[in-house]
């Protein structure tokens, strides 16, 4: 039997890498940063300009701008490649974590992508699961798929993060993949990016849907939407002053004493002369009418 040899057919060109650092790197580096190193010496045009092939490479790869940077940098650690500092912005592309989009949807991922970002991000696979116990359904390809992009498109990746804001949106009767995005698109929108900062902002929420619930009541208006006036209004008393339910229905029974029904520009004066002296609670509110009652019994005495 014959003794067989191996022949590196080179052409009319080759590339070349650096024998000591590849070796002792060879036995970490998996499938892909393979393919991302032979790109990496074989492609001039992405050494050259990053940013015009970048797209075109992770079409070619079916990857994404972060997996293949991840990839680069692996082999940068390792001294590998290197990386210029004009370009190490573009070699490492942040996702916006403040992006409004006209449709109010994410990019695609197609299952390629998926799979890379959820390979580099063991803690996914968990993520997906939890909230489909909270959603009460198992996902489809292209639920996870969003929950991939709110995680790493928007960088919303706080722990604990995705799984609160399902736990929100369930609450709500909103169990729907799709509507979780948008949601996760206005939070992001809205620099709501932490876990903390989410649950600030969910407490906030349900006591300002809590209040207005209650005020609706108040003015005889549950059966019918809220005018854009009213519910601005509304918010203002409650989310911006700060005040509580009790201190607004005081407004408003003197409100209709006085104006016998609901005016809301007289109720808002009212209130707003409150918050401007700083009487938060019914009990201040209370003895501040009381002190001016008394001012005007003496001043009717006096004369």
């Amino acid at each position: 039997m014959s003794a067989k040899k191996l022949k590196i057919e080179y052409g009319d060109s080759v590339f070349a890498l650096p024998r000591e650092s590849l070796r002792l790197t060879l036995p970490s580096a998996g499938g892909f940063e393979l393919k991302v190193l032979l790109i990496a010496a074989a492609d001039d045009a992405l050494r050259a300009d990053y940013d015009s092939a970048c797209e075109r490479i992770c079409k070619q790869l079916d990857c994404t701008k972060t997996a293949l940077a991840r990839s680069l940098d692996f082999w940068a650690r390792a001294g590998v490649i290197s990386v210029a500092d004009a370009s190490a912005e573009a070699a490492e592309p942040q996702m916006p974590k403040k992006k409004a989009l006209a449709s109010a949807t994410l990019p695609t991922y197609t299952e390629g992508q998926t799979a890379d970002v959820m390979e580099a991000h063991s803690e996914l696979a968990g993520i997906i699961d939890a909230c489909q116990q909270i959603s009460g359904k198992v996902f489809t390809s292209a639920d996870a798929q969003a929950i991939v992009g709110i995680y790493d498109y928007l960088g919303l990746n706080d722990t604990g993060y995705i799984e609160t804001l399902y736990s929100y949106c369930a609450s709500m009767g909103k169990t729907s993949a799709r509507y979780v995005e948008k949601v996760a698109i206005s939070m992001a929108d809205e620099g709501i990016t932490t876990t903390d900062a989410l649950d600030k902002y969910i407490k906030r929420r349900e006591k300002l849907d809590d209040v207005i619930s209650r005020l609706r009541v108040l003015i005889g208006a549950e059966s019918r939407t809220l005018t854009s006036r009213e519910k601005k209004l509304f918010e203002c008393w409650v989310d911006e002053w700060n005040l509580p339910y009790e201190v607004v229905e005081r407004a408003y029974e003197i409100t209709v004493d006085k104006c016998g029904a609901f005016k809301p520009p007289y109720m808002n004066k009212i209130l707003e002369n409150w918050h401007k002296e700083g009487l938060c609670t019914l009990e201040a509110v209370d003895e501040s009418l009381e002190a001016y009652k008394r001012s005007k019994a003496d001043a009717a005495r006096g004369g």
